[in-house]
């Protein structure tokens, strides 16, 4: 089964599309400088190729760095996937990593954009873990045991239910049940 904690698909893609846009950025850089050495008249035409096979390599380094971002941190890829996406348009000035890195480093940007996260588990006793309702540093409380036999218990029997998940407790539980939350009296 596929880690869906960060969007791989979209890691992978882009960083092939940063590697095929770096490599046509050399491509160009070296075309422009044979073309400048080799032919006196064309100078400045040849340099216009490097430069362009530069800014390539530029964008591809920083789509190759975004792919990273996706992968050690997943809560951007928000903001990452629009930059893979918008340089990869843009690579089309250098190459466009031979037109395979523009339409991956687009496919991995769109699946940065539409990646969503999984929902966090609802564990007792971890600090500040995100969907447990606690502030991060601080403790949260251990889901109080089910009640006795495991079945829940029957309306009218006193029991507590839980605010959160709307759970049947037993009367004198302070923490719910199912997911752990405190019990008002």
């Amino acid at each position: 089964m596929a880690d869906a904690s960060y969007p791989s698909g979209a890691h992978i893609l882009s960083l092939i599309a940063g590697i095929f846009i770096i490599l046509s950025g050399l491509v160009y850089i070296a075309v422009g400088a044979l073309v400048g050495s080799v032919f006196a008249g064309l100078g400045v035409a040849g340099a216009a190729v490097a430069a362009l096979g530069a800014v390539a390599l530029i964008f591809g380094v920083i789509i190759i760095y975004g792919a990273v971002q996706l992968r050690t941190h997943p809560s951007s890829s928000k903001t990452w996937g629009a930059i893979i996406l918008i340089l990869s348009l843009l690579s089309f000035v250098g190459g466009s990593g031979f037109f395979i890195g523009l339409i991956l480093g687009l496919i991995g940007g769109i699946l940065a954009l539409v990646w969503k996260a999984p929902p966090a588990p609802m564990t007792g006793g971890q600090w500040g873990q995100p969907g447990t309702g606690a502030a991060w540093g601080q403790p949260t409380a251990a889901a109080a045991p089910p009640p006795a036999g495991g079945a829940p218990l029957a309306p009218g029997q006193g029991q507590k239910f839980c605010s959160s998940c709307g759970s049947p407790n037993a009367p004198n539980a302070t923490f719910c049940a199912k997911c752990g939350a405190p019990l008002t009296a």
